[in-house]
């Protein structure tokens, strides 16, 4: 896919990052996301990607149609869908759980191996984002969620860069990672 002239000027505050460029946002124009969560914790996700151009997002949460009119509006590269139980391959799945019923549909979509690549944020006191860009490996969505944490909006949108960053290849070799939130400290573990 070759950028057009339109497409150039409204991406060019992303093109112009160093190891993104041209290359990394077709990648993003021809990437497939399935974003999960609680309609109230992918409002601002979706409305990052969708901004970003990534090219075919499916949402699953309830009450959430109005808003993805909404985004259908705002970016004409950028297809948003509803998605169903059978999803077909993506690319990669980003997962805002910020509820015990979101665990659940996150641990759900975890075992069926439909994503290439896992970005699991989860916005309880655990405060955390769970990067795994591998399939082989065993994958878990975690415990029972807890209290919502205060920096739980920080943590979806942080995770929405993470996803942006694994789509557009801003990393070569992507390893598994856990990034832990903790007061004013942020922790990267990085998992061999």
């Amino acid at each position: 896919m070759t950028l057009t002239d339109a497409q150039i000027d409204r991406y060019s505050r992303q093109i112009i990052v160093p190891r993104i460029g041209g290359r990394g946002q077709e990648r993003l124009l021809a990437a497939r996301i399935l974003l999960s969560g609680d309609a109230r914790d992918i409002e601002a996700p979706l409305a990052y990607l969708v901004g970003a151009g990534v090219g075919k997002i499916r949402v699953r949460a309830t009450g959430i149609t109005e808003k993805i009119a909404e985004m259908r509006e705002l970016n004409p590269d950028v297809s948003v869908t509803i998605a169903n139980k059978s999803q077909g391959g993506v690319d990669l799945a980003l997962m805002i759980v910020g509820s015990e019923v979101a665990r659940k549909a996150a641990e759900e979509l975890v075992s069926n191996r439909d994503a290439r690549v896992l970005v699991i944020a989860r916005l309880d006191a655990a405060g955390k984002i769970v990067v795994i860009p591998d399939t082989q490996r065993p994958r878990t969505a975690d415990a029972t969620f807890g209290a919502r944490a205060d920096a739980a909006d920080f943590i979806a949108v942080l995770a929405t860069a993470e996803a942006l960053k694994l789509i557009a290849g801003y990393v070569e070799n992507p390893t598994r990672a856990t990034i832990e939130f903790g007061g004013y400290e942020t922790k990267v573990r990085v998992h061999p």
